[in-house]
């Protein structure tokens, strides 16, 4: 048996009152059928009203209810407006609860229509004002994405293209941070793939092996007309004149020399023709022709730049000089070039000058120019200092 709170049945009593007045005034004005046809009553008699009223006492005890006098009733049984009334103490949305304690007795039933009570039990609720709805973002979120959708494709394109370069660099160097270059690494052949291949050094050039400077050795005259005289050349700078040769001799820049002149193309062996002071040290400065005779060999030695490295060293002329304090020295060097042999002939002059060092005069004349080898005698002819 559903439990009705004394308030409910107050109110049922309450409401029943008012309709016997209602039904009692309709009689009178002819309203009451249509009263009738709307509202469905009951009879609730004095032994309801008890019984709901010991139920609610054994059952809820600290919340005791009392049930109205209905003595001045005159008539026992009243009637109750049994459709759902509209109040603050109506829960129709929620479940009856029954009475476990007090077994349901026989009687009279409880109109079907009555609003069914409720027991209320503590816990917390959730508003229902946040049931059913999802979270919204935080304003900077909601803000951040729609400024992202303002940016030029382009541009997050080269963002993201940085961003991947740092974190490839960043990578390279953690991998390869613990490597030293300083560090000797050893490969083993076997490691290598293969045997390790041999490596064959750069051969030295020989030395060209100078014997000593004779005393005496008289020049040798060579044959041929030699080359056209076209003017004389005044080194100031080394002190000494001599001739400058027409063609095919031309005149050039040579270091160390100060006045040279040359034959021949670059391709090939070149004769040349230079002055200067001498290239080496002088030391104590000489005063006989044996004094000229040892700085000539200096100086010859240090003329071998120019001709062909492991070439054969021969002295042809060793006598002194024609004008002036000095000596002159003629070598003849033999080599091989584009695998033929071939040779040249050479002349060092050493003349002593008003200068604190000597005048060297140099002339060298390969094999493949012999027309010109009587231009070293023309030189030996014409030097003198100035």
């Amino acid at each position: 048996m559903a439990r009705v709170s004394p308030e409910q049945a107050l109110a049922m009593v309450q409401a029943a009152k008012a309709e016997a007045a209602a039904r009692s005034q309709g009689s009178e004005t002819g309203t009451a059928q249509e009263h009738d046809s709307e509202v469905e009553t009951r009879p609730v008699s004095k032994a309801d009203l008890a019984r709901l009223r010991r139920t609610r006492e054994g059952e809820t005890a600290d919340a005791p209810a009392t049930v109205p006098d209905t003595s001045d009733t005159a008539d026992n049984n009243v009637t109750a407006d049994v459709r759902r009334p509209a109040g603050p103490f109506l829960h129709p949305d929620r479940p009856v609860a029954t009475s476990r304690s007090t077994p349901e007795r026989p009687g009279p039933r409880t109109p079907p229509a009555a609003p069914p009570a409720t027991v209320d039990r503590p816990g917390p609720r959730t508003p229902p004002a946040t049931l059913g709805r999802r979270r919204r973002p935080p304003r900077w979120l909601s803000i951040a994405i729609l400024r992202a959708g303002d940016i030029p494709i382009r541009t997050v394109y080269g963002i993201g293209a940085a961003i991947v370069t740092a974190i490839v660099v960043v990578l390279i160097f953690m991998l390869f941070s613990g490597d030293k270059p300083g560090d000797p690494v050893r490969v083993s052949p076997a490691q290598g793939g293969g045997p390790a291949p041999s490596v064959r050094p750069k051969p030295t050039p020989t030395p060209i092996a100078v014997p000593p400077v004779p005393e005496t050795k008289l020049m040798t005259l060579f044959a041929g007309p030699g080359s056209p005289i076209a003017a004389y050349v005044a080194d100031q700078t080394a002190g000494i004149s001599y001739v400058q040769y027409g063609t095919p001799w031309a005149k050039t820049s040579r270091d160390p020399f100060s006045a040279a002149q040359k034959a021949g193309p670059s391709r090939q062996p070149q004769a040349l023709i230079g002055s200067a002071p001498v290239p080496v040290a002088v030391g104590k400065a000489p005063a006989t022709y044996a004094d000229f005779r040892k700085l000539a060999g200096k100086a010859a030695k240090w003329t071998l730049r120019y001709q062909p490295a492991g070439s054969t060293f021969t002295w042809t002329v060793s006598q002194q000089a024609r004008y002036n304090l000095g000596w002159v020295l003629g070598y003849k060097v033999s080599y091989v070039s584009g695998g033929k042999k071939h040779s040249s002939q050479a002349y060092v002059m050493v003349i002593s000058t008003a200068k604190k060092k000597p005048a060297m005069l140099f002339a060298s004349v390969p094999d493949t120019r012999k027309p010109l080898f009587h231009d070293l005698n023309m030189l030996f002819w014409t030097v003198r200092a100035i």
